[in-house]
């Protein structure tokens, strides 16, 4: 019968069964000789290779902020005006060497033996302030510009910790401060250096160069934790800044209220190392107590004995006290910036 006499009945019949491939059946996709070979799963799996990340991860958050501070023109004008100081000292330097003796009293009023370390402390006093605002313009959008932008979500969603975090930001902050503190001290030690080594200058006062590098660490850590500590709480730049001046400047005009309140007294007793503590008590007057020990030296205050313009040596107020509070505003921040500081949360469902 052919193709067109194919009866109606015959349409449905079910064609005849294809000849076996030479090498077995062919079945679907994943099966070969009639045996079914399982499908990979390409879900989501874990990375279960070889992890390689930085030792210091919180290196990139710190770097991060560095770079943002010196791309503007006038930080580097800041830095410039914070060196002043110690350009200043080291005229006075160069003028003491010309005219004697008789010029360092007059104008240091310093023992021979701490010559040198109350020249630097008495350059550090001058520069201190600008420090706060190099701090300032670098720490107080820190986090703030962070919590502004919902940047948080961005940087705890990779493989960093809230702890990397904070320290990175921390020491964003730390290492502009130490290195504007540290870099015009270090120039006029050299110049010291250079200039009275026949004098025995590092006979006189072996470990000034420790004391620098010591002091300049300790204002850093002060301004670092102050400002980062207040940046957490705030979502904007320009709020930080105040609420941070703003303490600044508080704890400085009581202290100095107080001080001024109790002054005269202190002034007929000829006393005055004892109302040191009242005129310290501030953000400010800490970090100086804190260098004022480290420097070890004495300085020279109007008044005492009656006398309006004695030569008066003040030494500096008690260590332990004025460490209490420094390490009070040191570890308050960091706190504070801890606290604040809140991982993602996946919701799931």
């Amino acid at each position: 019968m052919t193709n067109g006499d194919r009866s109606p009945r015959d349409a449905g019949a079910t064609p005849p069964a294809a000849d076996p491939a030479p090498n077995g059946p062919v079945g679907p996709i994943g099966q070969a000789g009639g045996v079914i070979s399982p499908i990979a799963d390409l879900s989501y799996r874990h990375y279960d290779g070889t992890l390689k990340t930085r030792a210091v991860r919180w290196w990139i958050v710190a770097l991060a902020g560095i770079r943002q501070a010196i791309r503007k023109w006038w930080f580097w004008l800041l830095v410039l005006v914070s060196m002043g100081p110690y350009a200043f000292m080291g005229l006075l330097l160069f003028l003491q060497s010309r005219f004697g003796s008789e010029f360092q009293q007059a104008v240091f009023g310093a023992p021979k033996g701490s010559k040198y370390a109350t020249v630097f402390f008495q350059a550090y006093d001058q520069q201190l302030f600008w420090l706060m605002v190099i701090g300032l313009t670098v720490g107080a959008a820190s986090i703030a510009a962070d919590n502004r932008s919902n940047a948080l979500q961005v940087y705890l969603a990779k493989p960093l910790t809230k702890t990397d975090y904070l320290l990175g930001k921390w020491m964003g902050v730390f290492t502009v401060v130490f290195v504007a503190a540290i870099l015009p001290a270090m120039l006029l030690f050299t110049y010291c250096l250079l200039s009275y080594w026949s004098e025995g200058f590092l006979k006189q006062e072996p470990w000034l160069f420790v004391k620098i590098v010591g002091v300049s660490a300790m204002t850093a850590a002060g301004y670092s934790s102050l400002f980062v500590g207040v940046s957490a709480w705030c979502r904007s730049a320009m709020m930080a800044g105040a609420f941070s001046a703003g303490a600044y400047f508080a704890t400085g005009i009581v202290s100095g209220i107080l001080w001024m309140a109790i002054y005269f007294r202190f002034f007929r007793t000829g006393d005055l190392a004892a109302g040191a503590l009242v005129q310290n008590a501030s953000i400010s007057g800490v970090m100086k107590s804190v260098a004022w020990n480290i420097y070890d030296v004495t300085i020279r205050a109007p008044g005492g004995s009656g006398r309006m313009f004695a030569n008066t040596q003040v030494p500096p107020p008690e260590l332990w006290v004025m460490l209490t509070a420094y390490f009070a505003l040191v570890v308050g921040g960091v706190v504070a910036a801890r606290v604040r500081i809140r991982a993602v949360e996946v919701v799931s469902g």
